[in-house]
């Protein structure tokens, strides 16, 4: 019996539906590794690239000194963690998670406001797409309230 049950494992996940990606996030597809930082001062140990995606261990929330208040900073068994991004281009640009964290972009302590908001696409590893408009300058990406210990990220420009 559990050797059938093997098999049927291995079938499986060899004919599973791979998730068709759009041109934007294709990068989601190649991961590399980003420091996470626990406060303003290890922002520059923790720079994300444009249109690269990042896998990320995330800190338990009350060893984070936010850069702002969280609007979501989630409890005590929660996770999160602080990013660096330059944008040097201004316009529409797409946070996107493999998680469920509370996601926040803070330039000079304002968080820009959300534009929309999404799910990734079947079968992608996304769990949550949000967009905003943004001016040039450095941003703070900052996670909060979430449950898993590490996430994928990838910031594109989407216009």
């Amino acid at each position: 019996m559990k050797s059938v049950l093997v098999v049927l494992l291995l079938v499986t996940g060899l004919f599973a539906k791979e998730a068709v990606l759009p041109t934007e996030l294709m990068a989601w597809k190649t991961l590399s590794f980003v420091n996470t930082a626990k406060n303003a001062n290890e922002l520059s140990d923790a720079s994300l690239a444009l249109n690269k995606a990042s896998y990320v261990g995330l800190i338990n929330t009350p060893k984070i000194q936010y850069v702002t208040r969280p609007t979501n900073e989630g409890g005590t068994v929660s996770y999160g963690g602080l990013f660096q991004i330059e944008i040097k281009e201004s316009g529409a640009y797409r946070v996107i998670l493999g998680n469920a964290s509370w996601i926040e972009l803070v330039k000079e302590g304002k968080s820009a406001k959300s534009v929309a908001h999404a799910q990734g696409p079947e079968n992608s590893g996304i769990r949550k797409m949000v967009d905003y408009l943004l001016e040039t300058g450095i941003y703070t990406l900052q996670l909060s309230a979430g449950a898993d210990t590490t996430s994928a990220v990838l910031i594109t420009k989407i216009k």
